[in-house]
């Protein structure tokens, strides 16, 4: 009985420290798809406008326009995006400048965003 006791006791206590180190390897909070999409949508909006600025990102750099496209020339009106969506142009040069501070993060980058200048070439922003 003794035996059975201290037995059972062990297991739990093993059971216990196993969840515990598993919910440390898992930190992230359970969701739903609505949330999810909630905060995807959101984030997608946000690396869009980022990437407005992005002039160039490569070897762990980032370099910026320090105003939007379309402030020091006027551009062609912006088509008319279904709900949700946004410029897939700017987002993929948000996407990969997220992805070179990232880098730079990880190689202890001191200055990983620099300026190219305030406005972006008309030619180089809108016809590509």
């Amino acid at each position: 009985m003794k035996s059975s006791l201290f037995r059972s006791l062990v297991m739990f206590a093993l059971g216990a420290g196993s969840a515990t180190v598993i919910a440390g390897l898992y930190p992230y909070e359970p969701i739903e798809p609505e949330q999810f999409l909630e905060r995807a949508t959101v984030l997608l909006a946000e690396i869009e406008a980022l990437g407005g600025y992005v002039g160039i990102a490569q070897d762990g750099r980032v370099g910026i326009y320090t105003n939007p496209v379309g402030a020091c020339v006027y551009p062609p009106p912006p088509p008319k995006w279904p709900t949700n969506a946004v410029d897939q142009r700017s987002l993929e040069l948000g996407f990969l400048a997220i992805g070179m501070i990232n880098k730079s993060y990880l190689a202890s980058e001191s200055q990983p965003v620099y300026v190219l200048g305030k406005c972006r070439p008309y030619a180089q922003s809108m016809l590509k």
